[in-house]
């Protein structure tokens, strides 16, 4: 997995939204700080939190956070993508 694709996911699927940090941390209730720290790589959201996120961006599917281009599975659960080879 590459370094820091989470955070990077989180940035692109936010300014995708056209949201300032502020915006989309009022959104998922947590600190425009935390999402800054998110986005730059210095900490993780927690898989609840990944939930939330996913519900601002319209996905459930786990995938979009790992960085898991190949992934074929359309069901959203981690389950099946951690299975892909």
């Amino acid at each position: 997995m590459q370094n820091n694709i989470v955070g990077k996911r989180i940035k692109k699927g936010r300014e995708k939204l056209g949201l300032s940090q502020a915006e989309f941390a009022k959104k998922v209730h947590v600190s425009q700080q935390a999402v800054g720290k998110w986005e730059r790589g210095e900490s993780l959201p927690d898989i609840f939190m990944l939930s939330k996120i996913g519900a601002v961006f319209g996905t459930n599917d786990i995938c979009y956070f790992v960085g898991s281009d190949g992934c074929r599975c359309t069901c959203g659960c981690a389950e099946c993508c951690t299975n892909l080879s």
